[in-house]
């Protein structure tokens, strides 16, 4: 189970980065701002690997670039565009390309991942 251990150590980095923004430990740009985004993607597909493997109790299921693909698609318009623009009321959101960018580059990152590391 490689993509449990996976997804665990990088929802540790997830919390991590939270609690040292919460406390203002850093003063970094790329921690306060980018790298939960970068994070986002490969957490949620290893998440949905790791649910799909399990219920159809095959480790050699793999998640296909194009579905990775669209979901950073997704991602990017709900938090990017639609948040931004049509919930700001509820919560300041701002729309950051740079955003857009750590979302493609966590799908990669998943991907890498999942061709190196945790397909037979």
């Amino acid at each position: 189970m490689r993509a449990v251990t996976w997804f665990v150590s990088i929802m540790i980095v997830y919390f991590v980065v939270r609690y040292v923004r919460m406390m203002a430990l850093l003063n970094s740009d790329f921690i306060n701002f980018h790298l939960t985004d970068l994070l986002f993607v490969p957490a949620m597909c290893l998440f949905a690997l790791i649910a799909v493997r399990w219920i159809k109790k095959d480790d050699s299921i793999a998640i296909k670039p194009w579905m990775v693909g669209v979901q950073i698609v997704f991602v990017s318009v709900y938090f990017e565009w639609y948040l931004p623009n049509y919930r700001s009321q509820i919560h300041p959101y701002t729309s950051d390309i740079t955003d857009v960018l750590m979302y493609f580059l966590g799908g990669v990152i998943f991907l890498m991942i999942q061709r190196r590391l945790l397909c037979k």
